[in-house]
């Protein structure tokens, strides 16, 4: 295959690691394929492109093409590219690409906010939010319909909601699901001595309204007047964001962004888990945890149910004081604690390897090409 990978649209949060993994993984499998890669800024910044073999060629796409300040330019160096590459296939790793090539389009959607319009997330918007969270989601959806050939999701759950809510059809949704990075693989786990006096819960994620990490000032209070327990969490958000949310709180500690390579330590450094968000398709915070045998507290909701099953500790993600007496419950239980340790290692066997995503992405685009050629 000749293929573009597309990563233009790459500028934050699970997608740069999801990108940098499977362009890893293609390192090591053998194929007669020439890679062409459109890398974004962020992404220019994770990968090393000198250690790539002769088959990957790279593009630098400075710009994203979402923005619309920069997309006229943006589209018009893609279009050039395409024309002087002329791919078999082009595969947006996630979407939507604000670009329709003129070869078929395998692109990847996990904005869960484009098919779930009935999730909680949106009730804790002000009216103004709602509207311009609503106008953006139809935006992103025409844009995910007007260029994509066919999508791929990371649950069955999600192609399910994708196909009622997008009216997209089931046939042109291929499913492959996420996962941990390798570097996890390389990584040796230390079992974590519980001090219930210093107690560490760790959240990997960006500043997103749907993360709910507000609602974390409120359970650290909780935890300190109620239970009298020092909590500690760890966030992982830009320093603007920490000082205006959380700047007085003493018991959350913000690390700032993080290169993916950087996360296994941080997870070892940790007690458990945290992620109380109120909206996901897939978190790979959640099999990254269970690789490297943290507990994990997450919210009372279908997607997490979905991806964790029995392996995490559940809560209201709206009621602070559900989720205090939770984690007070893996504080002060080390039968629940290596319970879900247990849980975890036993249910990491349904989620794919780094390598067996990658390859099953590559057979995606390979079924829509023959595909295309049987017609």
């Amino acid at each position: 295959m000749n293929i573009i990978i597309n990563t233009s649209t790459i500028v934050i949060g699970g997608g740069v690691q999801v990108s940098k993994s499977f362009l890893e993984e293609l390192k090591g499998i053998e194929a007669d394929n020439t890679y062409h890669v459109f890398l974004s800024l962020k992404l220019e910044g994770e990968i090393s492109s000198v250690v790539f073999p002769d088959n990957f060629k790279f593009y630098k796409i400075p710009k994203s093409p979402s923005k619309l300040s920069t997309r006229r330019v943006v589209l018009k160096k893609l279009r050039e590219l395409e024309n002087k590459i002329v791919p078999d296939i082009v595969f947006t790793i996630f979407g939507p690409s604000y670009w329709k090539p003129k070869a078929l389009h395998l692109c990847g959607y996990a904005d869960a906010a484009g098919y779930k319009p009935d999730s909680i997330a949106f009730k804790q918007l002000n009216f103004l939010e709602n509207i311009r969270t609503k106008l953006l989601v139809r935006y992103k959806n025409y844009f995910i319909k007007k260029t994509a050939t066919f999508l791929v999701v990371e649950t069955e759950l999600a192609k399910k909601n994708i196909s009622k809510y997008l009216t997209y059809p089931t046939s042109k949704i291929f499913v492959v699901g996420n996962t941990y990075s390798k570097i996890y693989n390389e990584y040796k786990t230390e079992p974590k001595f519980k001090d219930k006096k210093n107690f560490t819960f760790l959240t990997l994620s960006s500043y997103y309204k749907h993360k709910n990490l507000l609602i974390i000032n409120k359970v650290s209070e909780i935890l300190n007047s109620e239970y009298n327990l020092n909590v500690k969490f760890i966030l992982t958000i830009k320093k603007e964001e920490y000082l205006k949310n959380f700047g007085q709180n003493k018991n959350i500690i913000n690390l700032g962004p993080q290169l993916v390579e950087n996360c296994p330590k941080l997870y070892n450094q940790a007690d458990a888990m945290f992620l109380p968000t109120l909206l996901e398709t897939f978190s790979a915070s959640y099999p990254e945890a269970m690789k490297m045998e943290r507990p994990i507290l997450t919210s009372d909701l279908d997607f997490a149910h979905d991806i964790c099953g029995e392996a995490a500790l559940y809560f209201n993600p709206l009621d602070s004081y559900d989720i205090a007496s939770k984690i007070k419950t893996i504080i002060t239980d080390p039968i629940i604690y290596q319970d879900l340790v247990e849980k975890g290692r036993n249910r990491l066997k349904n989620f794919e390897t780094s390598e067996s995503r990658a390859k099953k992405y590559l057979l995606c685009c390979e079924k829509i090409i023959e595909s295309n050629r049987e017609k």
